[in-house]
């Protein structure tokens, strides 16, 4: 007689899913206190999560990057199809960056560790980390082939046994400006999956009758069948809308139709802009990973979220459209493509579900590189992160200097002023850059700062909405336009420049967009936002149609 087969009851379930978010938890905080680049450590420029023996993604992170996210998804699909099960041993892990496979770009390095119990496959830790350098031009959106961009990796063994491939090592350091911190923040990936294996292998010694598999298979149905209810809601039809970005010398097109049908959503965006000869294009992958997290939020699912949710969520792009281009196009400025993706959503169904969208966000995040040596004359390469603001809502403000889609934090001031040749001049909020209405937009920021380096440095401009801002939504007004001055003069938004010593940069990132009309916003919260200084006297009047009695303005 054969056994039983093990059934998972509810309680089972929870208590099986609460502890392995515990564990993926538990690897990203080891991932980010064991990193060695400010990439990581401060922006959080990576993310983790646990698949089953069949490459699907099992349980997320609380923290990490929700593109990266998507994109794992992907990527082990693709993994388990190319490397067969038997082929796997116990203490290798698996290195790739291969755009078209991964996350889209070159310096985002996927590593893949299979999870073995009782010297059975049960699952794989897997966990994408943007490396600050992979040699090539320095990251930038200027390139004209991915050629330029860097050392691109095929799938191979970065770790044997738990030790480093020599050869690989011994590549990446010939070929990076900073290999300690590549290295080093790829040992910290190491670290990150062979936590998160340990405590499954730990969860599984406590339940010897459990079968992993089931309790995955569970789990993924159950956050399938919670999405399929969420979009089930929402109304029916096909919705369209365009969104246009700066692009590199001319805007770009970014359309798309959004049809919901009953348990389903389609997302199709033919009718965008072809490939671009410079990098702003953006891989299917990638594409893919920044338009099921903005659906996920207008579906609001309750219960898990996992890479069951994804199945009743299809995305599409012509084949050589800047939404899914041909290798080898350029990829090194795609999130100044990916990031608008979410305002291309949100504008599709902001009709339909206004409660359930935000209006514009000051993204794309500004992302500039920074390149030289530093105070002692050794090479650095530094990446800023600079948010816009977060989109007002209809019954909220919009979040000053947030990042979103993507979750990105600064460099404290202080970090890089000690760690990089140049002086801060200021690093503030910046009134009046949220768009107007009854919720205001969030603010942008003013950026300010000094080359002190005695020698030239590069600076990698990857910056948009110069042009095209943030706009409002439901009669919102839009935030501000981006702005970016050398000496008191306009550069390019996406080009490389040299920094003389004693030059001043200043940026200025986008606002976001207003919620509804502004004479709705109440008085009391138009009162707090001159208080706060969010508002000058002077838009308040030109923008919500309301004077400031003399005497007040500083009240």
């Amino acid at each position: 007689m054969t056994e039983p087969r093990w059934v998972p009851d509810t309680a089972t379930l929870t208590i099986g899913w609460r502890r392995l978010v515990a564990f993926v938890d538990e690897a990203t905080t080891t991932l980010l206190q064991s990193a060695f680049s400010r990439v990581v450590t401060d922006a959080g420029d990576f993310s983790a999560a646990l698949f089953d023996r069949a490459g699907r993604m099992i349980v997320q992170p609380s923290q990490g990057l929700p593109a990266f996210i998507g994109c794992l998804c992907l990527t082990m699909a693709d993994f388990v199809r190319s490397v067969p099960a038997a082929a796997l041993r116990d203490g290798d892990s698996y290195i790739q960056n291969d755009p078209w496979r991964g996350t889209g770009q070159i310096n985002d390095l996927t590593l893949i560790t299979p999870l073995f119990h009782r010297r059975a496959l049960v699952g794989f830790a897997a966990n994408v980390a943007h490396a600050s350098d992979l040699g090539g031009r320095v990251l930038s959106a200027d390139s004209t082939d991915m050629f330029e961009e860097g050392l691109r990796l095929p799938l191979m063994r970065a770790f044997i046994a738990h030790r480093p491939n020599p050869d690989l090592f011994a590549l990446i350091r010939l070929n990076s400006r900073v290999p300690d911190l590549v290295l080093g923040d790829l040992q910290a990936q190491l670290a990150a999956n062979r936590v998160l294996g340990r405590r499954v292998g730990e969860f599984l010694a406590e339940q010897p009758s459990m079968d992993f598999q089931v309790l995955a298979d569970a789990l993924l149905d159950h956050a399938e069948a919670a999405m399929r209810l969420a979009i089930a809601a929402l109304p029916d039809g096909s919705y369209t809308t365009e969104v246009f970005t700066d692009g590199f010398d001319e805007a770009v097109r970014l359309a798309a139709r959004v049809d919901i049908r009953g348990e389903e959503i389609f997302v199709d965006y033919a009718g965008s802009s072809p490939q671009s000869a410079r990098g702003i294009n953006c891989c299917l992958n990638y594409t893919t990973a920044e338009t099921v997290f903005p659906l996920i939020c207008v579906a609001r699912p309750g219960g898990l979220i996992n890479g069951g949710s994804l199945r009743p969520l299809h995305v599409s792009a012509p084949p050589g459209c800047v939404l899914n281009p041909a290798p080898p196009a350029p990829l090194g400025a795609r999130a100044m493509t990916s990031q608008f993706l979410q305002a291309v959503v949100f504008r599709a169904l902001g009709g339909v579900v206004p409660d359930r969208v935000v209006a514009d966000c000051g993204t794309p995040a500004w992302l500039p590189v920074l390149a030289g040596r530093d105070q002692a004359g050794r090479p650095f390469v530094e990446m800023m992160f600079l948010n816009g603001g977060f989109g007002a809502g209809h019954d909220r403000d919009g979040i000053s200097c947030l990042g979103w889609p993507a979750s990105f934090s600064g460099t404290p001031v202080e970090f890089t002023e000690s760690e990089k040749p140049i002086l801060i001049r200021r690093k503030e909020l910046l009134p009046d850059s949220g768009g107007a209405g009854r919720s205001r937009g969030g603010l942008g920021q003013v950026f300010e700062w000094e080359s002190r380096a005695r020698e030239p440095l590069i600076l990698a401009v990857r910056g948009d909405r110069i042009h095209h801002p943030p706009l409002g939504m439901h009669g919102g007004a839009a935030g501000s336009c981006a702005r970016l001055l050398r000496n008191g003069q306009p550069i390019h938004s996406k080009r490389t420049v040299a920094v003389e010593p004693g030059d001043v940069i200043l940026l200025e990132t986008p606002g976001s967009g207003g919620f509804g009309d502004p004479r709705e916003r109440s008085a009391e919260a138009l009162a707090r936002d001159l208080r706060d200084g969010t508002v000058t006297p002077h838009a308040a009047e030109r923008c919500y149609g309301r004077a400031v009695p003399a005497g007040e303005e500083d009240a």
